[in-house]
């Protein structure tokens, strides 16, 4: 059998980097192939050399065993779709309008919506989403969001798909689903490259999986069941001794920081997203927070940092009701925040190191006089995180979209642990990062339960609240379902008892 895709000694150059040097790969009709590397590696360089959005410095692409040159547009003429980690979407608009935004067929010089509707309608049951084509995209959750990004690519009938960390906003079930409609696309010939940090995933869905390093292909030619994570991990890092780092304090934590009292929060239909949800987090201590995404994770930050009101019930922090309290206030009385969505919520992308880091503090004596910024001490302040928190790849004046996830989620780190926080709140702290990158992230969550703070760890990896959590609970239709006080001795099958619903208390 021929390739459907090849590339040939592919050569990218960023000013300073060196994303993509003489790299190989090849992709076959009804094939998974999966790409792994660290953050960084030249997946993501390489993957949209091959959807056209970038052009090789050198090296070429064979579609069909001819060679070619292309832009984006060229690239969905040859039928190539990718599905980026960070959505391109306008929640404004309905799913319908996401979906043919400049795809749209045409009936007599107009749209025709009818039969666009109709395509729709089947791929939206084909992904069991109950909703009609013309919900709004702000009304779905961020798992359905991602799956209206893979129904776009296969609207135009894309034959070879870009998958780029495609469950990393996914719950567990959820990627289950993906995987069945990904064993789907290649029943019907269509060929996958499959981005992806989870070394499971990995080898559970790539038939052949390529291993990338500071741009170039460390190994390839590995193929399901004869490689183990372990191996992959080596490669990936290229160290023999790969591990994620657990919680191993067995320090008792201090005085309680932070405490809910029967909070409750109705949403504007009048649903209750949170129910009387009541608990404490103490100082020096990781309160774990699971359950499948939708049950009240998203309501619950929000209240906490102040973005939505609670309904009824309180906050304190120490003694300080901060019930009503703006986003501000809050973060004046010690609440740090790492967001979920780093891209759109965490970071301004167009801005600088200096701008992302001194947003919010930007009138304290220490980067202002009289409305004046210090630039010469903010620059020395930065250049301090940079070597503090390792982050790679900035240079004076960057924007921080050109880095990549890890690094972009060092700086939103660096921003709130330098304010020295009572209570931080990191939201899927390492979702979509290597694993390289996420024991940089667990280590400086762990070194901040060492110094006091209080930490809320809300994710919906399983591996990470067991790893990471003193303590966790377990949210279900905004309820505590249960609690777990001994996390050296429960399974996964009973805190997923508790995801489902099942009340418990494992002490």
């Amino acid at each position: 059998m021929e390739p459907i895709v090849e590339l040939k000694n592919i050569v990218k150059q960023f000013p300073g980097v060196l994303a993509n040097d003489h790299v190989n790969l090849s992709l076959y009709p009804g094939e998974t192939h999966a790409l792994v590397g660290e953050n960084g590696a030249g997946k993501s360089t390489l993957m949209k050399i091959l959807y056209g959005q970038y052009v090789p410095d050198e090296g070429e692409i064979l579609i069909d065993g001819k060679p070619c040159r292309y832009d984006v547009t060229g690239a969905r003429q040859h039928k190539i779709g990718m599905v980026y980690q960070n959505f391109m979407q306008i929640p404004q608009m309905s799913i319908l309008e996401n979906i043919i935004l400049g795809n749209a067929p045409l009936k007599r010089g107009m749209i025709d919506y009818a039969s666009a509707e109709k395509k729709v309608q089947s791929y939206l049951e084909r992904f069991r989403m109950p909703v009609s084509p013309n919900t709004l995209l702000q009304n779905l959750s961020v798992g359905e969001r991602q799956k209206i990004e893979i129904i776009k690519v296969l609207y135009f009938d894309a034959r070879i798909l870009i998958l780029d960390e495609p469950t990393a906003v996914l719950t567990p079930q959820e990627s289950e689903e993906l995987f069945q409609i990904i064993k789907t696309l290649k029943e019907e010939q269509r060929s996958i490259v499959f981005i992806s940090h989870k070394l499971r995933e990995v080898i559970a869905v790539g038939d052949r999986i390529t291993v990338m390093s500071k741009g170039r292909v460390v190994q390839d030619g590995w193929t399901r069941g004869n490689v183990t994570e372990t191996e992959i991990a080596r490669a990936m890092i290229g160290k023999q001794n790969v591990q994620l780092i657990q919680n191993q304090c067995e320090k008792a934590p201090g005085d309680t920081i932070l405490r809910l009292n029967r909070l409750w929060y109705f949403d504007e239909l009048g649903i209750p997203r949170l129910r009387d949800l009541s608990f404490q987090v103490r100082s020096g201590e990781i309160l774990g927070i699971g359950g499948v995404e939708g049950n009240g994770q998203t309501e619950l930050i929000r209240i906490l940092i102040g973005m939505l009101r609670p309904s009824y019930g309180e906050i304190l922090v120490g003694e300080e009701d901060l019930t009503g309290a703006s986003v501000a206030k809050r973060r004046q009385a010690g609440i740090g925040f790492v967001s979920d969505d780093r891209m759109t919520e965490g970071l301004v992308l167009d801005g600088t190191i200096e701008d992302n880091v001194i947003a919010g503090n930007e009138y304290d004596a220490e980067f202002s006089d009289h409305f004046l910024l210090k630039y010469g001490q903010i620059r020395e302040y930065c250049k301090n995180l940079i070597d503090e928190y390792d982050i790679k790849g900035l240079t004076s004046g960057k924007h921080v979209k050109m880095l990549s996830g890890g690094n972009m989620q060092k700086i939103i780190l660096a921003r709130e642990i330098e304010r020295n926080p009572k209570v931080l709140i990191a939201a899927q702290p390492t979702r979509g990062l290597d694993i390289g990158a996420i024991n940089s992230v667990r280590e400086l969550l762990l070194e901040q339960k060492m110094a006091g703070t209080a930490v809320i760890l809300v994710s919906a990896d399983l591996e990470e609240l067991m790893s990471l959590s003193d303590r966790m609970i377990i949210l279900f239709e905004g309820s505590i379902s249960g609690e777990v006080t001994d996390m050296k001795h429960v399974t996964e099958e009973e805190i997923g008892l508790m995801m489902g619903g099942a009340k418990d208390h494992a002490e």
